[in-house]
């Protein structure tokens, strides 16, 4: 997957390897000349390597000229290297962070459930920052530096082979040095990541449950957390320091064995008659070139080694296939009319891998049924409740509808068809969702509600702000729909930022609603409010209620009660009361037994006290005579 990201920056690659060899060649050339230099002051002779016959005060003219242009060609193609390795550096992290992105969003619910957020930031901030500059400002030393040895090696053995012998002896030494602390680098770089993870993962927890952590006093629990981890993370980056540190001096120590061998050796070779002086100036000002790139690979070895671990850990996420996905042969959907049936659905979350990567439960058990068998059916524009203690099965049933999960048996229907059938962006584009938790975004007042359709006017903002009973307090703002959010809209009550999420999803205008829990955590005030706006919300919709606030579901079409992962109820809510199961309990539980066997009282029975949201009496009805409003909440 990381390939196929980097793909388009190979012509930039390309010039770039060119341009560095270019620059390794002119590299050797230099202390190839200095050499001739040093013969011609010894014998006073010509560019004999030339077998130029320049007048004698013309001739040091002519190497200064040389040494200078060899000399610019080796800058000019050095800078042209870098800004062409520069270019494809930035374009792949872009590449990379816009791929990482549009994959995290194609994932499935059950991963980012499963995985932290500190971590995924992590791969596509350090992780992503790690590749761009290692390609920045690593891949030109590293790949300069094996042209420029391959190159001077080659220039040796064709001029005194006992020299390229003596050159050579660097590399096998080096490969067991670098083999040698390779592993443990890319070891410790691993770890040293994981821990910066674990860091960045403490910290993104302590700022979303700061109201938590002041009101509960665990500010020093948390900060001896964080410094644990903090701790952990520094412990990791000193191992891998000093592995780095025993790297550099091992190298050190190779360098100066072998200029000093070649010292010895090659005053012998001048001595004996076999070697020029000036053969041996270049040979030294060579070796002492390949040691120059030798150690800027060993400066930037240890980034290999991090760079790695940090396409290893963007590698996994860009391979890992989202659970819910596109079929082959899936087609955009038509307008829905929100005719919905489950039939014989039956669903279990999967568990966080182990160590194994095994998701199976204790003892290779199968993963805990959370649906089992379930089906039911929903006429347009009905509105069904679900109902039943928590853990029943009620939310996944919500999350099933716009594909959040695929069922692991059976089918969701929409209008006779299969949701697999249809491509998810168009089957979720005719879905709207109000959940207990409201998801606000940075922006204005406007931006937030326009966000439900794109394309939306003002006038259609406004348009949804008084449907949802929103405009009055939206007008209150210091800037109206144009004053901004900040960060989860902490500044508005629980019911104004639900309220919102109404608007967004009246300027939605889907056949199908999805509400879960969305009156849960507001007071009666509150409740009432937004109880008021789903009402209107739901008129000639199909919408499924999630929801323990039984005054929210208590004149809906018709209400299923989920125990176990199964329908254990099923019809409306006088129905309900009347047979005393599940629901009755309930009911009982929230607004009294008197008014429990009041309301489940026979037809006959006149006096039935109606409950308000909030759950105080305040009048009387007939059971019988009281109209169900379809669509109201």
């Amino acid at each position: 997957m990381f390939r196929t990201h980097s793909a388009g920056q190979r012509r930039s690659f390309v010039g770039a390897v060119l341009l560095m060899a270019l620059e390794a060649a002119t590299a050797i050339v230099v202390p190839i000349v200095i050499g001739d230099l040093t013969d011609h002051l010894v014998r006073r002779k010509p560019w004999a390597r030339l077998g130029l016959e320049a007048p004698a005060d013309l001739t040091i003219p002519l190497f200064a000229a040389a040494i200078i242009a060899f000399t610019a060609v080796n800058s000019i193609s050095d800078a042209m290297s870098e800004i062409s390795l520069a270019k494809a550096g930035r374009t792949l992290g872009y590449n990379l962070r816009a791929a990482l992105f549009a994959h995290l969003q194609r994932l499935s619910l059950a991963f980012h459930l499963r995985r932290s957020t500190g971590d995924v930031l992590t791969r596509i901030t350090g992780d992503v920052q790690a590749v761009e500059e290692f390609v920045t400002d690593s891949v030109k030393d590293l790949v300069g530096s094996v042209l420029l040895l391959a190159g001077t090696l080659t220039y040796l053995f064709t001029q005194n082979w006992r020299v390229a012998l003596l050159a050579m002896a660097v590399v096998p030494v080096m490969s067991v040095v670098s083999q040698y602390f390779a592993k443990r680098i890319k070891t410790a770089s691993k770890e040293m990541r994981a821990r910066e993870g674990e860091v960045a993962t403490t910290a993104q927890e302590m700022l979303t449950t700061i109201s938590v952590v002041q009101t509960y006093g665990r500010a020093a629990h948390e900060q001896e957390k964080f410094n644990r981890e903090s701790r952990g993370a520094m412990a990791s980056i000193l191992r891998t320091a000093r592995l780095e540190a025993l790297f550099g001096l091992s190298v050190s120590v190779v360098e100066a064995t072998i200029i000093a061998t070649l010292v010895v050796l090659g005053s012998r070779l001048v001595d004996g008659g076999t070697l020029r002086a000036g053969d041996l100036v270049a040979f030294i000002l060579l070796i002492q070139n390949m040691f120059k790139p030798t150690r800027r690979i060993i400066k930037q070895w240890n980034r290999v080694a991090k760079v790695y671990a940090s396409v290893e850990r963007i590698d996994e996420l860009l391979g890992r296939e989202p659970d819910v996905q596109d079929a082959p042969d899936a087609v955009p959907a038509p307008r829905l009319s929100g005719a919905v049936e489950f039939r014989d659905v039956s669903f279990a979350y999967q568990q966080p891998p182990g160590a194994d990567g095994d998701s199976a439960g204790e003892d290779g058990e199968a993963p805990r049924l959370t649906l089992q068998s379930v089906s039911f059916t929903i006429d347009p524009g009905e509105v069904v409740a679900l109902l039943g203690h928590s853990g029943a099965g009620k939310s996944t049933v919500a999350q099933l509808l716009p594909r959040l999960y695929d069922p692991q048996a059976g089918a969701v229907l929409v209008d006779g068809y299969d949701i697999r059938a249809f491509t998810i962006d168009s089957l979720r584009a005719q879905i709207s969702m109000v959940l207990q938790e409201t998801i606000l975004l940075r922006g204005t007042v406007a931006e937030n509600i326009a966000y439900g359709r794109e394309g939306a006017t003002f006038d259609d903002v406004v348009t949804a702000a008084h449907r949802a009973h929103a405009h009055d307090f939206i007008m209150a703002l210091p800037q109206g729909y144009d004053t901004a959010l900040g960060e989860r809209a902490a500044t508005l009550s629980g019911g104004q930022r639900q309220r919102l999420a109404i608007a967004r999803a009246f300027i939605r205008d889907t056949p199908i609603l999805v509400l879960d829990e969305p009156t849960t955590g507001l007071d009666a005030e509150a409740s009432a409010s937004v109880a008021d706006a789903l009402a209107e919300l739901v008129q000639g919709r199909s919408a499924v209620i999630v929801s323990h606030d039984l005054n929210l579901i208590r004149r809906v079409d018709r209400i299923l009660v989920l125990s176990g992962g199964r329908i254990l109820e099923e019809g409306t809510p006088a129905d309900l009361l009347e047979r005393g199961g599940l629901y009755a309990d309930l009911y009982a539980s929230q607004f009294g037994e008197a008014m429990a066997e009041a309301v489940g009282a026979s037809d006959a029975v006149e006096a039935v006290v109606e409950v308000p949201v909030g759950g105080v009496p305040v009048g009387a009805a007939r059971v019988g005579a009281e109209p169900r409003v379809s669509g109201a909440a």
